[in-house]
């Protein structure tokens, strides 16, 4: 999620308020409809998500659900198959009842109810922290960060075993393990080991929940931009864990000064080596706060068969990342008409 924090805290605010392996695969071999039941087997094989061993292309939108559930039918009218969920304040946030006031006077809705109404829709739940929040209500956000050197991480593995615990075995909720770690330049320490490295403490923390066989999103480098670290460490992190998606994130790096037929290499680098990816935000707007076109992107990932989540959904006009208007339109104001170019990736079978 590239936009600055105190664009965030404000978007958050105004939410709260209103409360092909390596042969190529024929388009019959895919499908955007997920048909999932509780019988369902959700699997990786060959780099591609399958569903009762049928390759699917699951496209969606990221939400904000925690701060009031969106009961509205637009998600079902959009075509919406997945979608990943905001948790901007992981210590308090709760995992099942009735929703309660953090430390930030914010009522924060539970995991369970926010899967509930995503499963009478048919949708699949990415759950994803995004921020802790500590005691004094100071937010810290996820992104940039390196996992394992945070005052919080144990806590943080406390809590993402108690919501695996509760989830286990529920096959349309997935877990993500953090919101783009690393920085966008990959200073601050980084290195590709140090990647592998805390993806296994983090996945272990998962696994070790009895019965939690889920599937798990790793992430990219790079605030999630980049695939470097997943064609270099991916398959060593897919040994050990075989139920792993890597999300990646397609802003600025992805868009910007790039055509469709370079974009299509990067991803078939990935496809050829069988690293499963499905792009868990793409947005219009970068962390500069300058514009860009997505318009290869889409045409690239749908040539590709990958699937991808928009940021945003969420009724704001004045929000450029925003999919909707502020009466539930597609948003095309001053965003390369970002709502109704996602609109139409997701109405494409």
């Amino acid at each position: 999620m590239c936009i600055k924090k105190n664009i965030l805290f404000v978007l958050i605010l105004s939410f709260s308020i209103l409360s092909c392996s390596k042969n190529k695969l024929n388009d019959t071999d895919l499908s955007n409809e997920t048909n999932l039941n509780n019988n369902s087997i959700i699997s990786v094989e060959k780099g591609f998500i399958q569903i009762d061993n049928k390759n699917v292309v699951l496209k969606g939108v990221n939400t904000l659900n925690s701060f009031g559930i969106d009961e509205s039918n637009l998600l079902k009218q959009w075509n919406v198959k997945i979608v990943r969920e905001f948790i901007g304040n992981l210590r308090e946030q709760p995992i099942s009842g009735y929703p309660i006031k953090d430390s930030q006077n914010k009522f924060l809705h539970s995991l369970d109810s926010i899967v509930v109404q995503n499963r009478s829709q048919g949708i699949i739940t990415i759950l994803c922290p995004f921020g802790w929040v500590f005691p004094n209500g100071e937010q810290q956000l996820l992104t940039g960060l390196n996992p394992s050197e945070q005052i919080f991480f144990n806590d943080y593995k406390i809590k993402m075993r108690e919501i695996a615990s509760f989830f286990k075995g529920k096959n349309d909720v997935w877990i993500q393990v953090w919101n783009e770690p690393y920085t966008f330049n990959n200073s601050n320490g980084y290195t590709h080991n140090l990647w592998l490295e805390d993806h296994i403490k983090m996945i272990a923390n998962l696994r070790n929940v009895d019965g939690f066989n889920n599937i798990i999103i790793a992430t990219g480098n790079e605030q999630g931009q980049g695939e470097a670290v997943l064609l270099e460490k991916g398959k060593d992190l897919m040994s050990i864990d075989d139920k792993i998606i890597f999300d990646l994130h397609a802003y600025g790096k992805w868009h910007d000064n790039s055509t469709q037929e370079e974009i299509e290499i990067r991803l078939q680098k990935l496809i050829t080596s069988e690293i499963p990816i499905i792009f868990g935000e793409v947005g219009v707007i970068t962390e500069e706060a300058a514009l860009s076109d997505p318009t290869a992107f889409l045409a690239a990932i749908n040539q590709k068969k990958i699937g991808a989540l928009a940021w945003l959904w969420n009724k704001n006009s004045g929000d450029q990342n925003s999919l909707l208007t502020d009466i539930g339109k597609p948003n095309d104001n001053n965003n390369n008409t970002w709502g109704s170019k996602f609109k139409a990736y997701l109405d494409i079978k």
